[in-house]
């Protein structure tokens, strides 16, 4: 099947879906989105694990990956696979990306990407109802964003934030203040009640009838196909198996940071001598395809929960303290969540009789520590190699082993002990001691699913740089990435709003000819 569109974004995920919703609101313009999950038409038709903002979903619309935390180590990596994707399976977590890190964002190369370029793009993208009358804040967007009032805090939150007010951090209302202040507060959500408003409700839903859009479903995009230099299509293979060329104008990749460089890789877009050595035909040598993996790391303190404290129905996460860790040249690069239920897959060698703990979970935001994306086989079946690396640079094991003692500190004021029978794995020798807690860092090491990085863009002169600053694929005609993968640093926040302002920023440069 031989077809044109003017514009194919592949991947129908947080950034796809708002690529997607934007390009089709210019009438000429014909856009295919393709999606390798289902899309599902309506709030109403969307199954309850996509639609519970409470929590997050890994297991029925997800890839099924598996990632090396750390060397000789693996664990599960959830990626949502539906239109939407990991916004339709994630927390709900709508925090933006501070100053700081656009600021680097420029100094890498990327000047269009300063805070005062991005800075509208926040505003456009919400509507905040708690906060959206303040001038720093935008109520005309389409991604409502609400934050958990007192009363609705359940009594481990309560907790959490009596504890960490005694313990000196003050109170937060609003950590989507530009000012990035340090604290504890209420998390800012994109929730319309108990139902996660993912991309595919926001952008693709009041989108998805206008005639100029098609949203092909249930579709694995195998490769970009090129002439010479220059995209023009890609080949797909259908639910039932069926093998097309589908040819448009330009390409969008926007399947995330995982599998957006193994569409390149497979396409021949990549590091010369690794594509040689899956016998893939060489379009054009990136080194960087597939480097600069950045995720942000957790550790955690369990504790097991007295009878009736942890119940399925909770919301998984209310309230979060952002902290700058001593020494760090960054503000409010760590975080710090009480987590009301957490799965003693976790710690597999113990037996909670609830089959649940609860606990403090300590987050660096701002890593140092950088992994890799690569290809075992050019086979789409075969997942990729997702190497996190994570904690290996001595920074990050600093900052963490300073986190995990905050969180035993925060786990043993009173009010956190109340709803506690005592502490899982961890012991005070263990904590008190710096080379048994790295131990005990390196051993659970995981992440919070928050992937970036491996198509950084930045100029042609920066050999990791995949993209430059308007999203073109160095030395690539007709082909644009974004999505997650772009990000030449990872943000001092959960990062799903500022893929939306990514997304947002990719159709704006198309629409005006990479004006900005």
């Amino acid at each position: 099947m031989r077809n044109r569109y003017d514009q194919i974004v592949v991947g129908g995920g947080n950034a796809g879906a708002v690529i997607a919703g934007r390009l089709s609101e210019i009438p000429d313009c014909r856009v295919l989105l393709i999606e390798a999950g289902p899309h599902y038409r309506s709030v109403s038709q969307t199954p309850q694990d996509l639609k519970s903002a409470f929590t997050t979903s890994v297991q029925v619309h997800d890839w099924h990956y598996t990632g090396e935390a750390v060397p000789g180590r693996s664990m599960p990596y959830a990626r949502g696979k539906a239109t939407g994707g990991c916004s339709a399976v994630n927390g709900a977590i709508a925090l933006r990306g501070l100053e700081q890190d656009f600021a680097d964002w420029a100094r890498c190369g990327n000047s269009i990407w300063s805070w005062d370029k991005v800075f509208p793009y926040f505003l456009r993208i919400e509507n905040d109802q708690d906060f959206g009358s303040a001038p720093h804040h935008g109520r005309s967007g389409p991604l409502p964003i609400v934050r958990f009032r007192d009363q609705e805090l359940v009594s481990v939150q309560k907790a959490f934030r009596e504890a960490c007010m005694a313990s000196g951090y003050g109170w937060v209302p609003d950590h989507n203040d530009p000012r990035g202040l340090n604290g504890i507060g209420p998390i800012p959500m994109n929730r319309d009640g108990d139902v996660r408003v993912s991309s595919a409700i926001a952008y693709l839903h009041p989108a998805q009838d206008r005639e100029n859009l098609t949203i092909l479903d249930k579709t694995t995009v195998l490769r970009v196909l090129f002439d010479g230099k220059r995209a023009i299509g890609v080949e797909v293979r259908r639910e039932n198996g069926t093998i097309e060329r589908i040819e448009g104008g330009a390409v969008i990749l926007a399947a995330g940071s995982i599998n957006t460089p193994a569409i390149l890789w497979r396409s021949g877009v990549g590091p010369r001598e690794d594509l040689k050595r899956l016998g893939a035909p060489l379009v054009h040598e990136l080194q960087g395809v597939g480097s600069n993996l950045i995720d942000h790391a957790q550790s955690l303190v369990g504790l097991y929960p007295k009878p009736e404290v942890v119940q399925q129905d909770m919301p998984d996460v209310q309230l979060v303290l952002e902290y700058t860790a001593p020494g760090s040249q960054y503000n409010n690069d760590m975080q710090i969540y009480c987590v009301n239920k957490l799965g003693t897959e976790r710690f597999p060698e113990l037996d909670s009789p609830a089959g649940f703990l609860y606990g403090a979970m300590c987050v660096i935001n701002r890593p140092e520590s950088r992994g890799r994306v690569t290809l075992t086989s050019l086979d789409p079946d075969i997942q990729p190699r997702i190497d996190f690396r994570l904690n290996t640079h001595a920074e990050d094991m600093r900052k963490l082993v300073d986190g995990v003692r905050r969180c035993w500190d925060i786990a043993h004021t009173d009010a956190f002990k109340e709803f506690s029978t005592g502490v899982a794995v961890l012991t005070p020798g263990v904590v008190e001691n710096d080379r048994k807690l790295e131990q005990y860092i390196w051993d659970n090491a995981a992440t919070i699913w928050h992937a970036v990085g491996t198509c950084k863009m930045g100029p042609a002169t920066d050999n990791h740089a995949v993209v430059d600053q308007y999203l073109g694929v160095h030395g690539i005609g007709n082909l644009r990435v974004a999505d997650g993968s772009v990000f030449p640093d990872h943000v001092s926040r959960n990062p799903m709003l500022t893929i939306y302002l990514v997304a947002e920023r990719c159709a704006d440069l198309i629409k005006n000819g990479n004006r900005v």
